[in-house]
């Protein structure tokens, strides 16, 4: 039937037996269609995301990650001689400790790097096995919790994200022992924000402008 199927000259469109103008799409014309569509739902829904996150995150609201991202304590022996002392086997007191303290980042999701705290949640004196942590002063901690538990920022070297499997830096904590007490490592907790890959996505676009 002559005009049935009358092609434009670019291929484009085509008459159909109503009269009707049609795109005929090319397969590569789909692909682009559908990826921008996905680019904009992402936008549109991650636009405000991570400025929510922040403004309604203090540091008692951050979820505990510890599992996910594990810190990793071991003693500064720099200059000072951080660290506790051994003397003939066995371990013995002093007035000041030392420790270095890094995060790695064991799950399978980026945590937001701004937001990552370390929390000495306990330490324990060896005579009594008793929580000493109030009797013992942290000059570098950042703040404490609600609960009273000193914290300490982990430094996000201007980097959005701790990705999978990343270490952070290591810094430094600091125990001053007035008295003198025989003390086990103290008991670490990490708090922060996990992203999903999409939020990550968008950090890394804002990182980018």
């Amino acid at each position: 039937m002559p005009g049935r199927f009358n092609h434009s000259v670019d291929g484009k469109f085509r008459k159909t037996d109503t009269g009707i103008l049609t795109r005929r799409y090319e397969y590569g014309d789909c692909r682009v269609f559908i990826a921008m569509k996905k680019f904009l739902y992402v936008f549109l829904v991650l636009l405000f995301v991570p400025a929510s996150l922040l403004a309604g995150a203090s540091i008692d609201d951050l979820p505990d990650l510890t599992g996910g991202v594990i810190p990793l304590l071991s003693n500064d022996t720099g200059e000072q001689g951080g660290g506790q002392l051994f003397s003939g086997g066995h371990l013995s007191s002093r007035g000041e400790v030392y420790y270095l303290v890094r995060v790695k980042n064991q799950s399978g999701d980026p945590i937001q790097a701004d937001s990552l705290i370390v929390v000495v949640q306990r330490i324990q004196e060896m005579a009594r096995l008793r929580d000493v942590t109030s009797d013992l002063d942290l000059p570098g901690a950042d703040g404490r919790t609600k609960e009273g538990y000193p914290y300490f920022h982990v430094p996000s070297d201007d980097q959005p994200n701790l990705e999978p499997y990343g270490e952070s830096r290591p810094f430094r904590i600091e125990i001053k022992n007035p008295n003198l007490l025989r003390l086990y490592p103290p008991v670490l907790r990490v708090r922060g924000i996990r992203l999903t890959p999409t939020q990550s996505y968008q950090d890394t676009l804002n990182t980018r402008e």
